[in-house]
């Protein structure tokens, strides 16, 4: 699977519903108006059916994640390499 990060994020309230109605099991909220969403898709696959692309969310950009470095929780770290090592 491949990690997105979702951000910038116009109408949070919008997109925080949609992403939990289109990936319940694959999202994690790291902060207000920031995303972490797990998918088989293309960047502009996961806009579209979070709504970004027709605007019916606002506005917000994502990107495919290719590596990843830093400091931040223990909780954010064991979600990515979980949902990172998932099979399709």
């Amino acid at each position: 699977m491949s990690i997105f990060v979702v951000f910038r994020i116009q109408s949070p309230e919008k997109l925080n519903k949609a992403i939990k109605e289109a990936y319940p099991n694959d999202s994690l909220k790291v902060s207000e108006g920031e995303w972490l969403v797990s998918a088989s898709a293309t960047a502009k696959e996961v806009a579209t059916k979070l709504g970004i692309i027709d605007g019916d969310t606002g506005s917000a950009i994502v990107f495919k994640m290719d590596s990843y470095y830093g400091r931040a929780p223990t909780d954010i770290w064991d979600w990515i390499v979980t949902k990172s090592e998932a099979s399709e």
